[in-house]
Protein backbone atom coordinates (compact mmCIF):
# COMPACT_ATOMS: atom_id res chain seq x y z
CA UNK A 1 0.00 0.00 0.00
CA UNK A 2 2.81 2.27 1.31
CA UNK A 3 4.70 1.87 -2.53
CA UNK A 4 0.97 2.70 -4.29
CA UNK A 5 1.57 5.73 -2.57
CA UNK A 6 4.79 6.48 -3.64
CA UNK A 7 4.25 6.04 -7.03
CA UNK A 8 0.98 8.23 -7.30
CA UNK A 9 2.50 11.52 -6.03
CA UNK A 10 5.66 10.82 -7.99
CA UNK A 11 3.10 10.87 -10.89
CA UNK A 12 1.22 13.69 -9.28
CA UNK A 13 4.18 15.99 -8.98
CA UNK A 14 5.26 15.02 -12.56
CA UNK A 15 2.05 15.77 -13.83
CA UNK A 16 2.14 19.37 -12.44
CA UNK A 17 5.66 19.52 -13.37
CA UNK A 18 4.14 19.53 -17.55
CA UNK A 19 0.91 21.30 -16.02
CA UNK A 20 3.38 24.52 -14.95
CA UNK A 21 5.59 23.98 -18.14
CA UNK A 22 2.68 25.18 -20.16
CA UNK A 23 2.94 28.10 -21.57
CA UNK A 24 0.70 30.96 -19.59
CA UNK A 25 -2.03 31.19 -22.11
CA UNK A 26 -4.67 33.22 -20.13
CA UNK A 27 -2.47 36.61 -19.55
CA UNK A 28 -2.24 36.44 -23.51
CA UNK A 29 -5.08 39.35 -24.33
CA UNK A 30 -5.76 36.92 -27.81
CA UNK A 31 -7.01 33.79 -26.09
CA UNK A 32 -8.61 36.60 -23.42
CA UNK A 33 -10.59 38.08 -26.38
CA UNK A 34 -11.44 33.98 -28.02
CA UNK A 35 -12.63 33.23 -24.05
CA UNK A 36 -14.84 36.24 -23.73
CA UNK A 37 -16.41 35.56 -27.57
CA UNK A 38 -17.45 31.92 -26.20
CA UNK A 39 -18.18 32.99 -22.78
CA UNK A 40 -15.60 31.46 -21.32
CA UNK A 41 -16.39 27.47 -22.31
CA UNK A 42 -13.83 24.99 -22.89
CA UNK A 43 -13.50 24.89 -26.57
CA UNK A 44 -11.24 21.73 -27.37
CA UNK A 45 -12.41 19.81 -24.44
CA UNK A 46 -15.58 17.38 -23.98
CA UNK A 47 -16.23 15.05 -21.62
CA UNK A 48 -12.80 14.47 -20.38
CA UNK A 49 -10.96 13.77 -23.72
CA UNK A 50 -10.21 16.40 -26.51
CA UNK A 51 -12.71 17.15 -29.42
CA UNK A 52 -12.66 15.66 -32.87
CA UNK A 53 -11.74 19.54 -33.93
CA UNK A 54 -9.06 19.37 -31.55
CA UNK A 55 -7.58 16.22 -32.71
CA UNK A 56 -7.76 18.00 -36.40
CA UNK A 57 -5.54 20.53 -34.71
CA UNK A 58 -3.11 17.77 -33.59
CA UNK A 59 -2.71 16.32 -36.98
CA UNK A 60 -2.24 19.84 -38.56
CA UNK A 61 0.41 20.59 -35.41
CA UNK A 62 2.30 17.25 -36.13
CA UNK A 63 3.01 18.73 -39.70
CA UNK A 64 3.69 21.91 -39.26
CA UNK A 65 7.57 21.20 -40.72
CA UNK A 66 6.36 20.55 -44.32
CA UNK A 67 4.85 23.51 -44.48
CA UNK A 68 8.09 25.45 -43.52
CA UNK A 69 7.66 26.22 -40.11
CA UNK A 70 9.45 25.28 -36.99
CA UNK A 71 8.67 21.85 -35.19
CA UNK A 72 10.39 23.24 -32.07
CA UNK A 73 7.34 26.09 -31.73
CA UNK A 74 4.60 23.11 -31.98
CA UNK A 75 5.78 19.70 -31.19
CA UNK A 76 6.80 20.23 -27.76
CA UNK A 77 3.64 21.38 -26.67
CA UNK A 78 1.66 19.13 -28.99
CA UNK A 79 3.27 16.43 -26.84
CA UNK A 80 2.78 17.86 -23.39
CA UNK A 81 -1.08 18.26 -24.61
CA UNK A 82 -1.68 15.06 -25.63
CA UNK A 83 -0.20 13.25 -22.88
CA UNK A 84 -2.08 15.44 -19.88
CA UNK A 85 -4.90 13.45 -17.98
CA UNK A 86 -7.36 15.60 -18.55
CA UNK A 87 -9.17 14.61 -15.57
CA UNK A 88 -9.38 18.22 -13.33
CA UNK A 89 -11.02 21.20 -14.42
CA UNK A 90 -7.90 22.75 -13.62
CA UNK A 91 -6.49 20.84 -15.59
CA UNK A 92 -9.03 21.30 -18.69
CA UNK A 93 -8.81 24.69 -18.50
CA UNK A 94 -4.97 25.15 -18.66
CA UNK A 95 -5.00 22.92 -20.68
CA UNK A 96 -7.48 24.30 -23.61
CA UNK A 97 -5.87 27.70 -22.63
CA UNK A 98 -2.54 26.23 -23.92
CA UNK A 99 -4.21 24.46 -26.93
CA UNK A 100 -6.15 28.11 -28.23
CA UNK A 101 -2.68 29.66 -27.70
CA UNK A 102 -1.06 27.21 -30.25
CA UNK A 103 -3.89 27.58 -32.61
CA UNK A 104 -3.61 31.26 -32.90
CA UNK A 105 -0.32 30.88 -33.46
CA UNK A 106 -0.58 28.72 -35.87
CA UNK A 107 -3.00 30.59 -37.67
CA UNK A 108 -1.13 33.78 -37.61
CA UNK A 109 2.40 32.07 -38.91
CA UNK A 110 0.10 30.12 -41.94
CA UNK A 111 -0.93 34.19 -42.83
CA UNK A 112 2.52 35.41 -43.04
CA UNK A 113 3.01 36.88 -39.77
CA UNK A 114 5.99 35.48 -38.45
CA UNK A 115 8.14 38.53 -39.16
CA UNK A 116 7.66 42.07 -40.24
CA UNK A 117 9.32 42.02 -43.88
CA UNK A 118 10.01 45.39 -43.94
CA UNK A 119 11.80 45.32 -40.41
CA UNK A 120 14.44 42.63 -41.90
CA UNK A 121 15.13 44.27 -45.32
CA UNK A 122 14.24 48.13 -45.78
CA UNK A 123 14.08 47.00 -49.45
CA UNK A 124 11.15 44.94 -49.00
CA UNK A 125 7.78 46.56 -48.84
CA UNK A 126 5.25 43.83 -49.57
CA UNK A 127 3.22 43.46 -46.71
CA UNK A 128 1.03 40.47 -46.20
CA UNK A 129 -2.53 40.51 -46.37
CA UNK A 130 -4.24 41.91 -42.89
CA UNK A 131 -5.48 38.93 -40.88
CA UNK A 132 -6.47 38.86 -37.49
CA UNK A 133 -6.07 35.43 -36.32
CA UNK A 134 -8.30 35.79 -33.25
CA UNK A 135 -11.22 37.10 -35.83
CA UNK A 136 -10.08 33.64 -37.74
CA UNK A 137 -10.91 31.63 -35.15
CA UNK A 138 -13.54 32.82 -33.79
CA UNK A 139 -15.32 33.01 -37.37
CA UNK A 140 -14.45 29.13 -37.71
CA UNK A 141 -14.61 28.01 -34.24
CA UNK A 142 -18.48 26.12 -33.35
CA UNK A 143 -17.72 22.81 -31.59
CA UNK A 144 -18.06 19.90 -32.29
CA UNK A 145 -16.85 21.19 -35.97
CA UNK A 146 -13.93 19.25 -37.11
CA UNK A 147 -12.05 21.88 -38.27
CA UNK A 148 -11.31 20.94 -41.59
CA UNK A 149 -10.72 24.44 -42.67
CA UNK A 150 -7.38 24.07 -40.66
CA UNK A 151 -6.13 22.85 -43.81
CA UNK A 152 -7.19 26.28 -45.79
CA UNK A 153 -4.71 28.31 -44.40
CA UNK A 154 -2.19 27.98 -46.84
CA UNK A 155 -1.61 29.67 -49.42
CA UNK A 156 -3.95 28.78 -52.72
CA UNK A 157 -0.98 28.73 -55.03
CA UNK A 158 0.19 25.70 -56.97
CA UNK A 159 4.00 27.03 -56.56
CA UNK A 160 3.43 26.91 -52.88
CA UNK A 161 2.15 22.92 -52.63
CA UNK A 162 5.26 22.17 -55.62
CA UNK A 163 7.29 23.55 -53.40
CA UNK A 164 6.05 21.69 -50.08
CA UNK A 165 6.96 18.49 -52.10
CA UNK A 166 10.12 19.79 -52.81
CA UNK A 167 11.22 20.67 -49.47
CA UNK A 168 10.00 17.00 -48.54
CA UNK A 169 12.42 15.84 -51.46
CA UNK A 170 15.46 17.36 -50.36
CA UNK A 171 14.70 16.42 -46.48
CA UNK A 172 14.43 13.03 -48.15
CA UNK A 173 17.59 13.42 -49.62
CA UNK A 174 19.62 14.46 -46.47
CA UNK A 175 17.92 11.38 -44.13
CA UNK A 176 20.18 9.18 -47.26
CA UNK A 177 23.17 10.93 -46.45
CA UNK A 178 25.97 13.80 -47.44
CA UNK A 179 26.44 14.75 -50.84
CA UNK A 180 29.72 14.40 -52.38
CA UNK A 181 32.36 17.09 -52.54
CA UNK A 182 34.91 18.27 -54.92
CA UNK A 183 38.59 20.39 -53.34
CA UNK A 184 37.93 24.23 -53.72
CA UNK A 185 40.36 24.15 -56.12
CA UNK A 186 39.07 22.04 -58.62
CA UNK A 187 38.78 23.14 -61.88
CA UNK A 188 37.85 20.27 -64.73
CA UNK A 189 36.38 20.85 -68.93
CA UNK A 190 35.98 18.42 -71.66
CA UNK A 191 38.18 15.46 -71.84
CA UNK A 192 39.76 15.78 -68.75
CA UNK A 193 39.88 12.35 -67.07
CA UNK A 194 40.43 10.42 -63.24
CA UNK A 195 39.19 10.49 -60.02
CA UNK A 196 37.62 14.35 -59.74
CA UNK A 197 35.24 13.85 -62.78
CA UNK A 198 34.20 10.23 -61.35
CA UNK A 199 32.88 12.48 -57.85
CA UNK A 200 31.82 14.77 -60.38
CA UNK A 201 29.56 12.61 -62.07
CA UNK A 202 28.60 11.65 -58.46
CA UNK A 203 27.39 15.30 -57.85
CA UNK A 204 25.93 15.87 -60.81
CA UNK A 205 23.99 12.49 -60.31
CA UNK A 206 22.79 13.59 -56.80
CA UNK A 207 21.79 17.04 -57.98
CA UNK A 208 19.89 15.10 -60.48
CA UNK A 209 21.14 16.49 -64.05
CA UNK A 210 22.78 13.46 -65.01
CA UNK A 211 21.37 9.73 -65.03
CA UNK A 212 22.56 7.06 -62.74
CA UNK A 213 23.59 5.13 -65.63
CA UNK A 214 26.22 7.75 -66.71
CA UNK A 215 28.17 7.28 -63.22
CA UNK A 216 30.44 4.61 -65.44
CA UNK A 217 33.94 5.37 -66.14
CA UNK A 218 36.23 8.50 -65.05
CA UNK A 219 36.11 10.58 -68.48
CA UNK A 220 34.86 14.37 -68.95
CA UNK A 221 32.59 13.73 -71.66
CA UNK A 222 29.92 15.50 -73.99
CA UNK A 223 27.18 14.18 -71.51
CA UNK A 224 28.99 15.81 -68.59
CA UNK A 225 29.27 18.91 -70.21
CA UNK A 226 25.62 18.71 -71.45
CA UNK A 227 24.49 18.01 -67.40
CA UNK A 228 27.18 20.31 -65.99
CA UNK A 229 25.42 23.60 -68.65
CA UNK A 230 21.86 22.11 -67.60
CA UNK A 231 23.10 22.28 -63.44
CA UNK A 232 24.46 25.89 -64.69
CA UNK A 233 21.26 26.75 -66.51
CA UNK A 234 19.16 25.69 -63.26
CA UNK A 235 21.36 27.94 -60.96
CA UNK A 236 21.60 31.26 -62.58
CA UNK A 237 25.66 30.56 -63.64
CA UNK A 238 26.90 31.35 -67.16
CA UNK A 239 26.43 28.07 -69.02
CA UNK A 240 29.82 27.21 -70.63
CA UNK A 241 29.85 23.57 -69.34
CA UNK A 242 33.09 23.56 -67.61
CA UNK A 243 33.65 23.06 -63.41
CA UNK A 244 35.09 26.48 -62.76
CA UNK A 245 35.28 27.98 -59.19
CA UNK A 246 31.40 29.79 -58.98
CA UNK A 247 29.70 25.94 -60.44
CA UNK A 248 31.88 23.99 -58.15
CA UNK A 249 31.37 26.45 -54.91
CA UNK A 250 27.84 25.87 -56.04
CA UNK A 251 28.02 21.98 -56.23
CA UNK A 252 29.89 21.82 -52.74
CA UNK A 253 27.16 23.87 -51.03
CA UNK A 254 25.29 21.85 -48.28
CA UNK A 255 22.10 20.48 -48.66
CA UNK A 256 20.98 22.41 -45.85
CA UNK A 257 21.77 25.35 -48.10
CA UNK A 258 18.73 24.53 -50.45
CA UNK A 259 16.54 23.06 -47.26
CA UNK A 260 16.93 26.83 -46.42
CA UNK A 261 16.19 28.37 -49.42
CA UNK A 262 12.78 26.62 -49.96
CA UNK A 263 11.81 28.03 -46.24
CA UNK A 264 12.33 31.08 -46.79
CA UNK A 265 10.22 30.73 -50.56
CA UNK A 266 7.27 28.87 -48.41
CA UNK A 267 7.35 32.22 -46.31
CA UNK A 268 7.25 34.74 -49.18
CA UNK A 269 4.34 33.06 -50.51
CA UNK A 270 2.60 33.67 -47.43
CA UNK A 271 3.13 37.66 -47.81
CA UNK A 272 1.46 36.93 -51.24
CA UNK A 273 -2.22 37.64 -51.53
CA UNK A 274 -4.63 33.90 -51.16
CA UNK A 275 -6.08 33.71 -53.78
CA UNK A 276 -4.31 35.50 -56.60
CA UNK A 277 -5.98 37.34 -58.98
CA UNK A 278 -7.08 35.52 -62.20
CA UNK A 279 -4.56 38.10 -64.24
CA UNK A 280 -1.65 39.65 -62.92
CA UNK A 281 2.20 40.22 -63.84
CA UNK A 282 4.87 38.96 -61.05
CA UNK A 283 8.25 40.26 -61.64
CA UNK A 284 11.19 38.14 -60.27
CA UNK A 285 14.32 40.04 -59.10
CA UNK A 286 17.33 37.44 -58.63
CA UNK A 287 15.17 34.79 -61.33
CA UNK A 288 15.54 38.34 -63.85
CA UNK A 289 12.38 37.44 -65.41
CA UNK A 290 8.58 38.29 -65.07
CA UNK A 291 5.74 36.11 -65.51
CA UNK A 292 2.25 37.39 -67.19
CA UNK A 293 -0.33 35.52 -65.96
CA UNK A 294 -4.32 35.31 -67.64
CA UNK A 295 -7.31 33.99 -67.54
CA UNK A 296 -5.97 31.07 -69.95
CA UNK A 297 -2.39 31.71 -70.73
CA UNK A 298 0.81 32.32 -68.92
CA UNK A 299 4.12 33.29 -69.98
CA UNK A 300 7.93 34.24 -69.11
CA UNK A 301 9.92 37.29 -70.38
CA UNK A 302 13.45 38.14 -69.64
CA UNK A 303 13.94 41.63 -67.46
CA UNK A 304 17.04 43.35 -66.00
CA UNK A 305 16.66 44.72 -62.39
CA UNK A 306 18.89 47.23 -59.85
CA UNK A 307 22.30 46.63 -59.44
CA UNK A 308 23.27 45.73 -55.95
CA UNK A 309 23.39 49.70 -55.05
CA UNK A 310 20.69 50.67 -56.68
CA UNK A 311 18.88 47.11 -55.80
CA UNK A 312 14.75 47.20 -57.09
CA UNK A 313 12.38 47.00 -54.14
CA UNK A 314 10.03 44.41 -53.27
CA UNK A 315 6.55 45.52 -53.43
CA UNK A 316 2.86 45.40 -54.90
CA UNK A 317 1.63 48.42 -57.18
CA UNK A 318 -1.31 48.61 -59.53
CA UNK A 319 -0.54 48.99 -63.69
CA UNK A 320 -2.45 51.96 -65.06
CA UNK A 321 -1.20 52.69 -68.10
CA UNK A 322 0.90 52.77 -70.87
CA UNK A 323 3.19 55.24 -72.53
CA UNK A 324 3.90 55.13 -76.06
CA UNK A 325 7.39 56.99 -76.90
CA UNK A 326 8.22 58.57 -73.47
CA UNK A 327 10.74 61.02 -72.51
CA UNK A 328 12.81 60.49 -69.99
CA UNK A 329 12.87 62.94 -66.74
CA UNK A 330 16.55 61.60 -65.46
CA UNK A 331 15.85 61.40 -62.00
CA UNK A 332 18.41 63.49 -59.91
CA UNK A 333 20.03 60.88 -58.12
CA UNK A 334 20.89 59.04 -61.56
CA UNK A 335 21.81 62.40 -62.81
CA UNK A 336 24.27 63.04 -60.34
CA UNK A 337 25.60 59.80 -59.89
CA UNK A 338 25.84 58.54 -63.59
CA UNK A 339 25.64 62.00 -66.18
CA UNK A 340 27.23 64.73 -63.77
CA UNK A 341 31.02 62.65 -63.88
CA UNK A 342 30.60 62.71 -67.82
CA UNK A 343 29.80 65.85 -68.15
CA UNK A 344 32.32 67.32 -66.39
CA UNK A 345 34.99 65.78 -68.62
CA UNK A 346 33.09 66.48 -71.33
CA UNK A 347 29.84 68.97 -71.68
CA UNK A 348 29.03 67.54 -74.99
CA UNK A 349 29.15 63.67 -73.88
CA UNK A 350 25.36 63.02 -74.37
CA UNK A 351 25.31 64.91 -77.74
CA UNK A 352 23.36 63.25 -80.01
CA UNK A 353 21.15 61.02 -77.55
CA UNK A 354 18.24 63.37 -77.28
CA UNK A 355 19.39 64.69 -73.98
CA UNK A 356 17.89 68.38 -73.17
CA UNK A 357 19.14 70.49 -70.48
CA UNK A 358 16.88 72.90 -68.44
CA UNK A 359 17.24 75.32 -65.73
CA UNK A 360 15.30 75.43 -62.04
CA UNK A 361 12.77 77.79 -63.57
CA UNK A 362 12.25 75.60 -66.43
CA UNK A 363 14.13 77.35 -69.44
CA UNK A 364 16.20 75.37 -71.58
CA UNK A 365 20.14 76.14 -72.11
CA UNK A 366 23.22 74.08 -73.85
CA UNK A 367 25.32 71.98 -71.64
CA UNK A 368 28.36 73.84 -72.92
CA UNK A 369 27.05 77.03 -71.33
CA UNK A 370 27.31 74.76 -68.14
CA UNK A 371 30.10 75.02 -65.85
CA UNK A 372 29.39 71.80 -64.68
CA UNK A 373 32.31 71.86 -61.47
CA UNK A 374 29.80 74.01 -59.78
CA UNK A 375 27.19 71.15 -58.92
CA UNK A 376 27.67 67.91 -57.02
CA UNK A 377 25.13 65.71 -54.97
CA UNK A 378 24.28 68.56 -52.93
CA UNK A 379 23.72 70.87 -55.53
CA UNK A 380 22.04 70.15 -58.36
CA UNK A 381 19.55 72.64 -59.56
CA UNK A 382 19.69 71.54 -63.71
CA UNK A 383 16.94 68.95 -64.75
CA UNK A 384 18.05 66.88 -67.69
CA UNK A 385 15.03 65.37 -69.85
CA UNK A 386 15.62 62.99 -72.27
CA UNK A 387 13.21 62.88 -75.92
CA UNK A 388 11.68 60.19 -77.53
CA UNK A 389 13.25 58.27 -79.80
CA UNK A 390 15.28 54.98 -80.80
CA UNK A 391 18.37 55.93 -77.97
CA UNK A 392 15.82 56.86 -75.11
CA UNK A 393 16.47 55.30 -72.24
CA UNK A 394 13.65 53.42 -71.58
CA UNK A 395 12.98 52.49 -75.15
CA UNK A 396 9.98 52.62 -76.67
CA UNK A 397 6.89 51.68 -74.48
CA UNK A 398 6.80 52.35 -70.52
CA UNK A 399 4.58 50.28 -68.29
CA UNK A 400 3.34 53.03 -65.07
CA UNK A 401 3.43 51.14 -62.10
CA UNK A 402 1.40 52.95 -59.27
CA UNK A 403 4.35 53.71 -56.76
CA UNK A 404 6.22 55.67 -53.97
CA UNK A 405 9.46 54.60 -55.00
CA UNK A 406 9.72 56.06 -59.31
CA UNK A 407 9.72 52.28 -60.31
CA UNK A 408 8.42 50.87 -63.61
CA UNK A 409 8.53 48.84 -66.06
CA UNK A 410 10.05 49.89 -69.88
CA UNK A 411 12.04 48.34 -72.60
CA UNK A 412 15.77 49.65 -73.36
CA UNK A 413 17.89 50.52 -76.57
CA UNK A 414 20.65 48.16 -75.09
CA UNK A 415 18.59 44.71 -75.89
CA UNK A 416 21.91 43.53 -75.95
CA UNK A 417 22.34 43.35 -72.27
CA UNK A 418 19.45 40.25 -72.27
CA UNK A 419 22.06 37.75 -73.77
CA UNK A 420 23.63 38.06 -70.09
CA UNK A 421 22.89 35.53 -67.30
CA UNK A 422 23.13 37.99 -64.49
CA UNK A 423 21.16 40.57 -64.88
CA UNK A 424 21.61 43.26 -62.26
CA UNK A 425 21.98 46.23 -64.49
CA UNK A 426 20.01 49.05 -64.31
CA UNK A 427 19.20 51.79 -61.68
CA UNK A 428 16.03 50.16 -60.15
CA UNK A 429 13.76 50.46 -62.56
CA UNK A 430 12.49 46.74 -64.49
CA UNK A 431 13.49 46.32 -68.01
CA UNK A 432 11.67 44.12 -69.84
CA UNK A 433 12.74 42.00 -73.24
CA UNK A 434 9.72 42.52 -75.35
CA UNK A 435 7.66 45.50 -74.31
CA UNK A 436 5.22 44.98 -77.52
CA UNK A 437 4.24 41.31 -76.33
CA UNK A 438 3.98 42.65 -72.77
CA UNK A 439 1.96 45.63 -73.92
CA UNK A 440 -0.57 43.61 -76.06
CA UNK A 441 -0.92 41.04 -72.84
CA UNK A 442 -1.13 44.33 -70.37
CA UNK A 443 -3.80 46.14 -72.96
CA UNK A 444 -5.80 42.56 -73.23
CA UNK A 445 -8.13 43.79 -75.97
CA UNK A 446 -7.14 42.27 -79.81
CA UNK A 447 -9.66 43.86 -81.53
CA UNK A 448 -8.69 47.37 -80.18
CA UNK A 449 -4.88 46.57 -80.06
CA UNK A 450 -3.21 44.08 -81.90
CA UNK A 451 -0.43 43.20 -81.76
CA UNK A 452 0.91 45.22 -84.78
CA UNK A 453 -0.79 48.72 -83.78
CA UNK A 454 1.11 48.58 -80.93
CA UNK A 455 4.15 48.33 -83.01
CA UNK A 456 3.10 50.95 -85.43
CA UNK A 457 1.76 52.88 -82.33
CA UNK A 458 5.61 52.47 -80.73
CA UNK A 459 7.65 53.10 -83.88
CA UNK A 460 7.79 56.73 -84.09
CA UNK A 461 8.74 59.82 -81.84
CA UNK A 462 4.70 61.24 -80.71
CA UNK A 463 4.25 60.36 -76.35
CA UNK A 464 0.65 58.82 -76.47
CA UNK A 465 -0.69 57.56 -73.42
CA UNK A 466 -2.77 54.93 -73.05
CA UNK A 467 -4.88 54.33 -69.63
CA UNK A 468 -5.85 51.39 -68.15
CA UNK A 469 -9.63 50.45 -68.13
CA UNK A 470 -8.91 48.53 -64.85
CA UNK A 471 -5.34 48.49 -63.38
CA UNK A 472 -3.54 45.22 -63.62
CA UNK A 473 -1.86 43.73 -60.67
CA UNK A 474 1.76 43.31 -60.06
CA UNK A 475 4.08 41.62 -57.75
CA UNK A 476 7.62 42.49 -57.29
CA UNK A 477 8.85 39.48 -55.59
CA UNK A 478 12.13 37.89 -54.83
CA UNK A 479 12.08 33.99 -55.31
CA UNK A 480 15.41 32.22 -55.37
CA UNK A 481 13.92 29.30 -55.82
CA UNK A 482 11.21 28.89 -58.60
CA UNK A 483 9.51 26.45 -61.03
CA UNK A 484 9.79 27.41 -64.86
CA UNK A 485 8.49 24.47 -66.85
CA UNK A 486 9.12 21.46 -65.77
CA UNK A 487 12.36 22.66 -63.86
CA UNK A 488 12.96 24.20 -60.13
CA UNK A 489 16.02 26.73 -60.58
CA UNK A 490 17.65 27.68 -57.66
CA UNK A 491 19.46 30.60 -58.09
CA UNK A 492 21.95 33.46 -56.25
CA UNK A 493 20.23 35.29 -53.22
CA UNK A 494 21.64 38.62 -55.34
CA UNK A 495 20.35 41.10 -52.74
CA UNK A 496 21.20 38.66 -49.89
CA UNK A 497 17.47 39.02 -48.99
CA UNK A 498 16.82 34.96 -48.43
CA UNK A 499 19.95 35.52 -45.59
CA UNK A 500 18.52 37.98 -44.21
CA UNK A 501 15.23 36.25 -43.71
CA UNK A 502 16.07 33.10 -42.85
CA UNK A 503 18.58 34.59 -39.75
CA UNK A 504 15.19 36.35 -38.55
CA UNK A 505 13.58 33.14 -39.00
CA UNK A 506 15.82 31.24 -37.27
CA UNK A 507 15.59 33.80 -34.12
CA UNK A 508 11.42 32.89 -34.23
CA UNK A 509 12.71 29.44 -32.79
CA UNK A 510 11.46 28.46 -29.20
CA UNK A 511 14.67 27.70 -27.50
CA UNK A 512 14.81 25.19 -25.26
CA UNK A 513 15.29 26.30 -21.66
CA UNK A 514 18.63 24.20 -19.94
CA UNK A 515 17.79 21.63 -17.44
CA UNK A 516 18.98 22.81 -14.02
CA UNK A 517 22.13 21.15 -12.81
CA UNK A 518 21.52 18.95 -9.70
CA UNK A 519 22.81 19.90 -6.31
Amino acid sequence: MKKKIIALLFIGNLFLDVLHALPNAAQDPRVQKVYVQFQNHLLWIENGDWTPCAKTFFDVFARVEEEGLWGENYLPLREELMSLPLNSPETQKEADAAFTLLALTYIAEMKGKRLDPHAVDKTIYEKPEPVNEVDVLIQHLSPPHHCGWAASLAPDHEEYQSLKKLLAHYRQKKSEGDWHLLPTDTKLEMGDKGDLVKTLKKQLIEREVLAAEAEEGDTFDKTVEDSIKLYQHLHGLESDGKLGAETLKTLNRPIDERINSIIVSLERHRWLPSPLPPRYIQVNIPGFFLKAVGENDVFFMPIITGKEYRKTPVFDAPLTDIIFNPSWHVPVSIAVRDKLPKLKRNPNALMGKGYLFYTASGERISPVSINWENYSGGHFPIKIVQSPGKANALGKIRFTLDNPFSIYMHGTPDTQLFRKTKRALSSGCIRVEDPAKLAEFVLNDPEKWPLEKIKKESDGLNTKKVKLSEPLPVFVTYFTVFKKGEHWHIVPDEYEQDRRILNALEKTKNEEEPEDEEE
